[in-house]
């Protein structure tokens, strides 16, 4: 509940930094004459974690987490690294865990604009560098992605993304099998942009 607040409140504050901006009833001039733009934008997803008694235990895939981006457009090729990283520990009188988790990717996309919309697909791939306590992995992820966004002002955009990860799943340092795992999921992300140039 106080991760959804914090979300809300974050949402409502950068609309209100938004509004001194010329509002746009068109595309914006610097998609329609191929420019290049540069921004930069914050994923908002959902992920769930949750701490086991004696020990940490996930409940959430890789891939879940709110990442950092910047938006490279010019003309119809869109280019978005994203960064993300996240920490939790857990400590009593017998025992102690963390689980850190980061995350460096990039979305290569399509793009194209009409009215005050500009909409892209293309694929999602990185990496996800996870560490429990003592043991670390890597798991590799790639899949296509959707994503639309709205241009309140020339340099603020409200958007959506839906994603199909297909996520190739590492395993800890201390794990001797030969084991692989894998997994296939669909998410939703809220993503604002502000551009810069």
């Amino acid at each position: 509940m106080k991760n959804t607040s914090i979300n809300l409140v974050t949402i409502i504050f950068i609309i209100l930094l938004s509004i001194p901006f010329k509002l746009v009833s068109q595309e914006p001039k610097n998609f329609q004459n191929g420019q290049l733009r540069i921004g930069f934008g914050v994923g908002l997803g959902q992920a769930n974690i949750f701490s086991g008694g004696d020990g940490l235990s996930t409940v959430t895939l890789p891939t879940d987490f709110t990442n950092i981006r910047v938006v490279f457009r010019k003309g119809n090729f869109r280019l978005e690294p994203h960064l993300g990283y996240f920490r939790f520990s857990s400590s009593s009188s017998n025992s102690e865990s963390s689980f850190s988790n980061l995350r460096l990717g990039s979305i290569l996309s399509f793009a194209y604009s009409k009215g005050s919309m500009n909409y892209y697909y293309g694929i999602n791939i990185g990496a996800v560098f996870t560490s429990v306590s003592d043991e670390s992995k890597t798991d590799i992820y790639f899949g296509p992605v959707l994503g639309g966004e709205y241009m309140f002002s020339e340099n603020f955009s409200l958007g959506g993304e839906i994603f199909a990860n297909y996520i190739l799943m590492g395993m800890y340092s201390g794990n001797n099998s030969n084991k692989s795992q894998s997994s296939m999921s669909t998410k939703g992300m809220v993503v604002l942009r502000w551009y810069v140039l």
